[in-house]
């Protein structure tokens, strides 16, 4: 017997050790009863009599199973005990809340009974009932919507009736805007406006309606309205928000009906005042009035304790089956913690309040939400599916607050909830790629549209089927059984103009909208609405890429005309200063030298200052200080021109001199008698610069051809004799096909780019949906998607992509293209020199030849 004992203690140590509580097997829970006297005042004794009677009832009845232990108290202010498993506790707000931190970190199981308008604990750590007045519920209600963040406004604009009386009114006002520690919410501005409806005409209601309402100034007081008005005003409103437009996608109403019952609540009526786009949800009162209604504190009391001790006895039962399946061992390391034993039972409890419990249950109130986005385009489906319905999103009881089966708006949370839009495209590279395989079928939507549509479709929720048309070049092309893959004839002029048929789908809703990329223009907008746009092309020009001139006259490029003509004068020149300096000069004749030979000839002078020109100096110099000096300042002219000769022809060797481009508008306008130039037949351009003002954009389109053909234009682009005007992205692609096929780099773009062209899908005029369409497009265009997208379809680099406008510069290696001129002034001078040798002979010849016929008289 003493031995069972012994290890009887020690597991229950053990127990003990392993966990701030032990198991529910060895020792009993305890449960902390705090009721606040100075909260109850002469309701204490009664509700704490009710509790110890109702308590002793259900260790008797319910818990069959095991035992709870119970500590009562009449205050707040307690400290705490590791061993308390449970709190029940009736209490003023604030320390309902105190006690709730204070248990918070001891994972303690908390059921409070607090006063109305008080915030609730969090539903998954403790469970709260606020006692509520009947009738008195919408401060709470709203207070409890505000804290679970169904609704998370910052602004709302608070519109009332005689409904609401000025307490309530004044609650209302608090439960929506209340800022404290104990609550993760936002606090709100709020912007009242009283409707006077108590024994007022109702003429005179709309009236106010209509002028209250036509004071509000969205971009100041916000998109969020909450109409807490009578079930006969809810139509007269809805009415003028819709004729005002201050209902849409994105403005959120919230009309509360307090003047309703379960009998009386016909909500139905208003959903024909639903309109596509709205986002309109209903909360209305849908209290029971009967005398076999219950509630009231000692009715929460006994129906929390209940639930409580029914939780408790489950949780012993489980842990028995559980601890006897398993060792002592395995059971101390897999039973329940304090925090899963917590979470347990308030799951419990809370399924039992929810199935059976019975307090205050009369009294509830019903949330219904618009469901309108998205059906005026289901044309396959029954009238009932094409019109908005009401769906139900939530109810709300004072015993357990909101219990939600979806958002409150369903469409500002989940867009347009998988319906499927019907949309309309047709081919048209690159914005609308329409793949189909070998027997016709489409396989494959791509291109830039269907990238953006591809992800509003993610972004907004919803899906799609495309109505592919023919349109341009698919409606010259019978056949369809081949694959449709990217071309680099880019249709500039099939952005420019909208199929009619397009325009009729579009306006009728048969379509939500165009998938298509169309250019936007005024003429348009009188009969679509275009989205933001998509992409912005600008125009520019096709030009022959500039070619380098010939470089058999490189020696000479250093030096312009003007000062080779100067050095060649300079030399002829300073031969016979030279000769004549050297001549007259009296130190000859001072020192006795000779004046034979050397320098004493113009032609030995000349010839002399040419060999210092090329560094090459000479065999005589002049003894004269006169003409040594001279002979020294022309040393020093030939250093200069020498360097700068070097320098520069260095510098001509490594940047090639090429043709003078034509960059800009005015510098092709400069070259009409040598180019001609063509525009894309009934593109954008053509249309503004026929009614431009402007001189030089009026000559450019009555001066423009038409080109014979795609190849004579390319022909004579490369030659240099035309330039071609269009998107800078088809001409990159004209660019690239040019270069696959000759491999080489003949084109070159404009450096002007002008006329920018907006492109824009389209949706109907008076749609719902275009700004938050444009408020994703925006969104995408600032995070750089579609731009990432469009680079992907355009041509990827190469060789001749670097330098688009200019010719490459690399590091140049001599070739024969660079010495050709030196070897051309080496064969001119051995001509040269034939040719004075022939001479010579001729010359020889005849002057032998004349001497012969003279008579030479003989002297002796």
């Amino acid at each position: 017997m003493w031995p069972e004992l012994v290890v009887g203690a020690a597991f229950v140590c053990a127990v003990t050790r392993g966990d701030n509580f032990p198991s529910l097997l060895t020792t009993n829970a305890t449960l902390a009863v705090i009721i606040d006297r100075e909260y109850l005042g002469s309701e204490y004794s009664p509700i704490k009599h009710a509790i110890e009677s109702y308590l002793v009832f259900a260790k008797r009845e319910i818990l069959k199973h095991g035992g709870v232990n119970i500590q009562y108290y009449s205050w707040t202010s307690i400290s705490l005990k590791k061993d308390i498993m449970a709190i029940l506790s009736v209490a003023s707000c604030s320390d309902t809340w105190r006690l709730f931190r204070a248990a918070e970190d001891q994972h303690l199981l908390h059921m409070a009974i607090s006063e109305t308008d008080c915030p609730r604990l969090p539903p998954d750590k403790a469970i709260t009932v606020p006692l509520i007045t009947k009738g008195e519920e919408l401060p709470q209600l709203l207070l409890d919507l505000r804290t679970t963040k169904i609704y998370n406004w910052k602004s709302a604009v608070v519109v009332y009736d005689d409904t609401l009386s000025r307490d309530l009114a004044t609650r209302v006002v608090k439960s929506l805007t209340t800022d404290s520690s104990n609550l993760r919410v936002n606090t709100a501005a709020l912007s009242l406006l009283k409707l006077e409806t108590r024994r007022t005409p109702m003429n005179v209601i709309r009236a106010s309606i209509k002028d209250i309402l036509s004071s509000v100034s969205i971009k100041t007081v916000g998109r969020n309205f909450l109409a807490i008005v009578a079930f006969e005003i809810v139509e007269l409103i809805m009415e003028y928000a819709k004729s005002l437009k201050l209902a849409d996608t994105k403005n959120q109403w919230l009309y509360v009906i307090s003047n309703t019952n379960f009998k009386y609540k016909d909500i139905k009526r208003f959903k024909q005042l639903l309109s596509e786009g709205d986002n309109v949800s209903f909360l209305y009162n849908n209290t029971v009035k009967s005398s076999t209604c219950t509630g009231g504190l000692q009715c929460h009391c006994e129906e929390i304790l209940s639930g409580f001790t029914r939780a408790l006895d489950e949780a012993i039962v489980l842990e028995f089956e559980t601890s006897s399946q398993v060792s002592d061992e395995e059971w101390e390391a897999i039973r329940p913690s304090k925090l899963d034993r917590r979470t347990s039972l308030l799951q419990s409890i809370k399924t039992y309040l929810l199935q059976y419990g019975e307090c205050d249950n009369c009294t509830s109130w019903l949330m219904k939400a618009g469901d309108t986005w998205g059906r005026e385009y289901q044309q396959n489906a029954s009238s009932s599916d094409s019109s908005a319905e009401l769906m139900s999103v939530g109810k709300w009881r004072p015993s357990d607050g909101p219990s939600m089966s979806n958002e409150l708006f369903p469409h500002v949370a989940h867009g347009f909830r998988r319906r499927n839009l019907p949309l309309v495209s047709f081919h048209n590279p690159p914005w609308q790629i329409i793949k189909t395989n070998e027997s016709g079928a489409i396989v494959e939507y791509t291109g830039l549209i269907f990238d953006v549509v591809k992800e509003l479709a993610n972004t907004l929720n919803f899906t799609y089927t495309v109505d592919v048309v023919k349109f341009g070049r698919d409606s010259d092309n019978n056949s369809s059984n081949s694959i449709r893959e990217w071309s680099t004839e880019v249709a500039t002029a099939e952005t420019n103009f909208i199929p009619e048929l397009i325009i009729e789908m579009v306006k009728n809703k048969t379509v939500a909208f165009g998938a298509c990329a169309f250019t936007i223009t005024d003429k348009s907008k009188r009969d679509v609405n275009f989205t933001k746009a998509i992409s912005v092309q600008s125009y520019t020009f096709l030009v022959s890429r500039p070619r380098e001139l010939s470089r058999a006259l490189l020696f000479m490029s250093p030096f312009t005309g003007d000062t080779w003509l100067c050095l060649s004068a300079a030399i002829i020149s300073m031969g016979p200063i030279l000769y004549y300096i050297h001549r007259f000069s009296p130190v000859y004749d001072y020192k006795g030298i000779s004046k034979k030979g050397g320098l004493s000839s113009i032609e030995n002078c000349i010839w002399y200052m040419y060999g210092a020109l090329l560094q090459q100096g000479g065999m005589h110099l002049p003894q004269s200080d006169s003409a040594r000096i001279i002979v020294g300042s022309w040393w020093l002219v030939v250093l200069v021109v020498a360097t700068t000769y070097c320098g520069n022809l260095v510098a001509f060797l490594t940047f090639p001199k090429v043709d003078i481009p034509i960059t800009t508008i005015d510098e092709l306008l400069g070259h009409r008698d040598t180019v001609t130039w063509s525009l894309t037949k009934g593109s954008y351009l053509e249309t503004n610069l026929k009614y431009a003002t402007e001189p030089k954009y009026r000559e450019l389109y009555e001066k423009k051809i038409e080109p014979r053909s795609y190849k004579w234009m390319i022909k004579n682009i490369v030659d240099g004799k035309h330039v071609h005007i269009d998107w800078k992205m088809t001409l990159q692609y004209i660019m690239k096909k040019q270069y696959l096929e000759s491999d080489r780099c003949d084109l070159a773009l404009g450096l002007d780019e002008f006329y920018n062209e907006q492109l824009a899908m389209i949706m109907a005029q008076d749609t719902p949906y275009l700004e938050i369409f444009n408020d994703q497009i925006k969104k995408l265009h600032q995070v750089g998607l579609i731009e990432k997208w469009l680079k992907d379809y355009l041509p990827k680099k190469d060789r001749c992509w670097k330098n688009r406008h200019l010719v490459e510069v690399n590091n140049h290696t001599v070739n024969m293209d660079d010495m050709q001129g030196s070897f051309f002034v080496l064969f001119l001078g051995f001509l040269l020199s034939l040719l004075v040798t022939v001479s010579e002979k001729l010359w020889h010849k005849y002057v032998t030849k004349k001497r012969k016929k003279i008579i030479q008289p003989f002297t002796t």
